[in-house]
């Protein structure tokens, strides 16, 4: 009897099922409204295998639908129809199953164990069908049966397995089997194959039998005349569904447990704003469908978690690409050189005249000045406390209270400095310290203006004896020569006019790519560096409070190895959430979750997208238990393949389900990256020994000649030093050493005292 088209769904299994939980859903579908009728089926080809259900109506399948859902909540239901593989063209040979004295005795496979094995023997015969074939498996559920009593023979009891058979509700069955493949003979043997494996059903007096029968009924699903089956829901659980005793059980092509497939839903976009990657589940049908986010979603900022070697890279550079393509402006700082590298390559023609590429192991590299960078009074009190926040973020307690005292009044003294029309530097702060002339320039400037503040400490300073100085800068000029002995960065931070400032990102859409190379520099001269650039960040944001809202770019800043970086004098959560409201997007990254400290809670709560690579055991652990939403386990986190990523998303201010993705490979490379750095060097940067010498004059006393050699001594006219000095001989402290603590206090208080 042929029926109008079926509509299908597909299922997805997550795991193995139960044989009661398969059990009670063919009893739920059994006791449908109406009876409709059912189909489900097993396609097998390439070694895999696919679920879908099929009903003659929405209405239909929708209730059925609903019964698969309560039953089975691991399963996961397709929002569309499914197409079948290609190959259904080539020879068709179809067989339809006969069972001989079924209808009154159950089949064999009553005990769980039974029919774990007798599925896992059909699943492996449906896998062996091979690329360009295809093996369908079809079970029509049509007329339903109701329980009823059984008398025996002559007031006899009826047999316990009868009983059992007829007090189940039941179907009217057709089982059928296709194969489309390139020979009859192939396809035969394979169908011969699903027939042994069915033979498992078997029961004493009983006969399993494939008939021949017309591949079009298969394929039209058509119902027969007269049902050929009368099955139990306890018959129907191994024909079909992966049934295990375990949900760990693997089964012939049932994928492996962990990592867990999410599919993409409604609420991920497909197209326009950022592609992240191709959904996995969708990939596996061969099927391209790609995960997007709007630009404006990024304004909730991101969380991007993963080892080395997952592809963290990759994703960033995607992102980063899509929005410099869009016009926006960006500043990515990079700890080492390849995402930098990868961007250079492939950054569009149209916005190559953005693209600023700072990197201190250039020749003539861009300048970073953040004390240059001041315009009011209040940005010159927040450079300072930035700079102070950065260096005892990095120092810890090897920045003491004396140490910390005269950096504040140092760079606070030069950035108000800057606002008289001065020049003012990172690197000036050792020479404010020790060369007489520019101290008398910069505290005649700032002194009248706060005579009780930077006035009475300079004059506190100034009374010191030269030995006395010498012990009192000693701690802090160690951790600056970490910095300044390295010329490569002294060309960097020692700029006094860069040729390019932060503001110009927030203001023109400029590129900042910071190549911080850590490998070259030093770990902690690059962490300085980069968390000097991200406070600096900071400011320039902060500046667009005076800009109105509706005129507020939106400007995007990725930190890869985000806690080496990220070291901001107010709280991160407060940070994160005013950055919305001034136009930034911030993309944090990094390595594994305790690397954050107590950055974590804040980067937990404040960033709407998050994307999570393979994870080790504790990560994988908490972030299932913070973040699994009930679907994710800490196994799923930490069996993820390389290139491969869950992502929960930020979706038009609404935060859509986890969905399983995989990176795109990036696109071709347009030009030679180190090109377009030059480009960008020969219009921003300064050759280094044009600054070495500009610090030089600056400190040179009129009349005498500027000269790399032969530094004045701490308290003398003349050129300061930049790195180690010989001084005259200083009387040892009375206890302890020359450490922060040990040195004597401006106010001549005994360390003893200062410890209290």
């Amino acid at each position: 009897m042929t029926r109008p088209s079926s509509v299908w769904r597909e299922l997805r299994f997550t795991e193995a099922l139960s044989p009661d939980a398969v059990r009670a859903l063919f009893l739920g579908l059994a006791a449908l409204a109406r009876q409709p009728r059912l189909v489900l089926e097993v396609i097998g080809t390439g070694g895999t295998l696919r679920w879908r259900l099929g009903a003659d109506d929405d209405i239909a399948l929708r209730k059925a639908l609903h019964v698969v859902r309560t039953h089975l909540p691991t399963v996961l239901v397709s929002s569309t129809d499914v197409s079948l593989p290609s190959g259904m063209d080539s020879v068709q040979v179809a067989a339809t199953l006969r069972i001989s004295r079924h209808r009154q005795r159950p089949l064999r496979a009553d005990a769980a164990a039974e029919q774990s094995a007798v599925t896992r023997s059909l699943l492996a015969a449906l896998t062996q069908a091979g690329t360009k074939e295809v093996l369908r498996f079809q079970l029509v559920l049509g007329v339903r049966t109701w329980p009823r009593t059984v008398s025996g023979a002559n007031g006899q009891k009826a047999p316990v397995d009868e009983v059992a058979k007829l007090g189940q509700h039941g179907f009217g069955c057709c089982i059928r089997v296709l194969a489309a493949f390139g020979s009859k003979e192939r396809a035969g043997h394979l169908i011969g194959q699903v027939g042994a494996a069915l033979r498992g059903l078997e029961a004493p007096g009983q006969a399993v039998r494939l008939l021949n029968c017309s591949p079009k009924s298969v394929t039209s699903v058509s119902s027969p005349f007269l049902w050929p089956l009368s099955l139990s829901v306890a018959d129907l659980v191994p024909l079909g569904l992966p049934v295990a005793a375990t949900p760990d059980t693997p089964l012939p092509g049932l994928r492996p447990r962990h990592p867990r497939l999410l599919p993409a839903t409604k609420q991920h976009p497909s197209s326009g704003g950022i592609c992240y990657g191709t959904s996995t589940v969708a990939a596996e049908h061969g099927v391209d469908r790609e995960i997007h986010q709007g630009l404006r979603d990024g304004l909730q900022h991101r969380h991007i978690l993963g080892p080395t070697g997952v592809g963290k890279s990759t994703l960033l550079a995607q992102q980063i690409l899509h929005d410099i393509d869009a016009g926006l402006g960006q500043i990515v700082i990079d700890p080492k050189a390849d995402l930098v590298t990868d961007l250079l390559a492939r950054i569009p023609e149209h916005r190559r005249a953005d693209v600023v590429v700072l990197d201190p192991g250039s020749a003539r590299p861009v300048g970073f000045n953040s004390l240059g960078s001041v315009s009011t009074p209040a940005e010159a009190d927040l450079v300072a406390d930035q700079i102070v926040t950065v260096f005892t973020s990095l120092f810890g307690t090897g920045l003491g209270p004396r140490s910390t005292d005269l950096l504040h009044s140092s760079a606070l003294s030069l950035a108000r400095y800057r606002l008289t029309g001065g020049q003012a530097s990172l690197a000036l702060i050792p020479l404010l310290l020790t060369n007489v002339g520019l101290r008398r320039k910069v505290v005649a400037a700032v002194a009248p203006g706060d005579p009780l503040g930077l006035g009475a400490f300079w004059a506190e300073y100034d009374a010191l004896s030269d030995d006395a100085r010498a012990v009192i800068i000693r701690p802090l000029m160690n951790k600056l020569r970490t910095v300044l002995l390295r010329p490569s960065l002294r060309a960097v931070i020692g700029q006094l006019e860069p040729g390019f400032r932060i503001e110009q990102v927030f203001t023109e859409n400029k590129i900042l790519l910071v190549r911080l190379g850590k490998d070259r520099i030093g770990h902690e001269a690059a962490s300085l560096l980069g968390s000097l650039i991200v406070a600096d960040v900071w400011r320039a944001a902060l500046t667009r409070l005076q800009v109105p809202a509706s005129q507020r770019t939106q400007v995007g800043l990725v930190v890869d190895e985000a806690q080496d970086y990220v070291r901001l004098n107010s709280p991160l959560d407060d940070a994160l959430a005013q950055a919305r409201s001034l136009g930034m997007g911030v993309t944090l990254a990094h390595q594994y979750r305790k690397q954050l400290g107590g950055l974590l809670p804040g980067v937990d709560a404040n960033t709407g997208s998050k994307i999570v690579f393979r994870l080790s055991g504790d990560d994988a652990s908490a972030t299932a238990h913070l973040f699994g939403d009930k679907l994710l386990v800490a196994d799923d986190f930490a069996t993820l393949p390389r290139y491969h990523a869950y992502a929960r998303l930020l979706v038009d201010g609404s935060t859509a389900p986890w969905v399983s993705l995989t990176t795109r490979v990036l696109p071709a490379p347009i030009r030679d990256p180190i090109e377009l750095q030059h480009a960008s060097e020969t219009t921003f940067g300064h050759p280094a020994q044009d600054t070495e010498a500009a610090l030089i004059e600056l400190t040179t006393p009129r009349g005498a000649t500027a000269t790399t050699r032969g530094p004045s001594a701490p308290g003398q006219s003349g050129a300061a030093p930049l790195g180690r000095v010989r001084r005259a001989p200083t009387p040892p402290p009375t206890t302890g050493d020359a450490s922060d603590d040990a040195a004597p206090r401006i106010n001549h208080r005994t360390r003893k005292e200062d410890d209290q």
